[in-house]
């Protein structure tokens, strides 16, 4: 006598090739994956956020006249790790996406290209809010996003103002930088107390400063004297 599907699945379970679960243990795993694929959701927007803000708050390394040393600088500086932990979501949240029967009723390809395109399209309006502002200059601050010291670029605090120099303090030393007429100020010029980066390159001690940008507090971007070259005179 043939055996119908129901006689084949009996077996199954007779041999101890698949396991009843209770309708609780059920409950809970989807809990679960429900809990999880939201955590990610929000941590993927939050890190696209982020990204996004860094990239506006470094914009002009690449667009302010900077050259090869803002290029190097941007290089050298872009938060990689934000970039991987970004890819490693999304790669766990499409693992996620399948346990449900969503993946099966639309080519899954599309579904995760409109995921992926919401993500990055809130993560950039978050960016642009004020509350986010808020929100990534702090944890940006806290990451030391965009505040890094390489061999093209330092940060730091002004703690003294002189007609061709700027003195910064870095973590725990004193930087020198060195201004003149070439040197662009495309976001305002800095005072006592800025937090400030400058682009350029190292002559001996000293920071040889191609361009320096000022960092408010809740950036707003270059003043209308963008573009323009201007000697910084202490009052």
């Amino acid at each position: 006598m043939k055996k119908t599907v129901a006689d084949k699945i009996k077996q199954k379970i007779n041999n101890g090739e698949i396991k009843m679960r209770s309708r609780l243990s059920i409950l809970f795993e989807k809990v679960g994956i429900d809990s999880g694929i939201t955590l990610i959701l929000i941590s993927l927007v939050l890190i696209a956020g982020l990204i996004s803000y860094w990239a506006n708050n470094n914009n002009d390394l690449l667009f302010a006249g900077y050259g090869r040393y803002g290029l190097l600088s941007f290089v050298k500086s872009f938060p990689y790790l934000l970039l991987v932990t970004f890819i490693f979501l999304f790669v766990l949240l499409t693992f996620l996406f399948r346990k449900f029967d969503v993946s099966y009723k639309k080519p899954f390809a599309i579904i995760l290209s409109l995921i992926f395109s919401l993500i990055l399209i809130f993560g950039w309006f978050s960016s642009k809010q004020n509350f986010g502002k808020k929100l990534y200059q702090r944890e940006g601050r806290m990451f030391g996003i965009g505040m890094r010291n390489n061999q093209n670029s330092v940060s730091g605090t002004v703690i003294e103002l002189q007609k061709n120099l700027i003195i910064i303090k870095s973590d725990t030393k004193q930087i020198r930088i060195i201004i003149d007429d070439n040197t662009h100020f495309s976001y305002g010029t800095p005072k006592i107390e800025s937090n400030i980066r400058s682009v350029g390159n190292w002559e001996n001690d000293s920071f040889k400063a191609i361009g320096v940008r000022v960092f408010t507090d809740i950036d707003q971007g270059p003043t209308p004297g963008q573009g323009q070259r201007k000697r910084m005179m202490r009052n």
